[in-house]
């Protein structure tokens, strides 16, 4: 096993960086989540980027499976996304 892969170092992610691994477990695309946080989508890639690096993942879907599996730690780090479209339990919902 590596020494890096898995670890959960969300630590050294930016409070954005931290919004948008949260929100990766949704499966929305790149532009859906730039919509969601109010910015570009060139931005949410850039995120995207940096926080796969920092965690030592090599795919958006390790990340968004990370994510998954220590999503009471990062809402424990206030990773919900804020802003006008970042209400998370409203897009988890089918049907509304």
């Amino acid at each position: 096993m590596g020494s890096d892969r898995g670890r959960t170092s969300f630590d050294e992610l930016t409070s954005r960086e931290l919004e948008v691994l949260s929100l990766l477990v949704t499966g929305d695309s790149n532009r859906r989540l730039a919509q969601r946080l109010g910015i570009a989508e060139r931005t949410v890639k850039a995120h995207l980027t940096s926080l796969m690096r920092k965690l030592g993942v090599e795919s958006r879907v390790e990340a968004a499976l990370l994510a998954q599996r220590y999503q009471k730690a990062l809402s424990d780090l206030g990773a919900i996304p804020k802003g006008p479209m970042g209400e998370r339990d409203a897009s988890c919902k089918s049907g509304t």
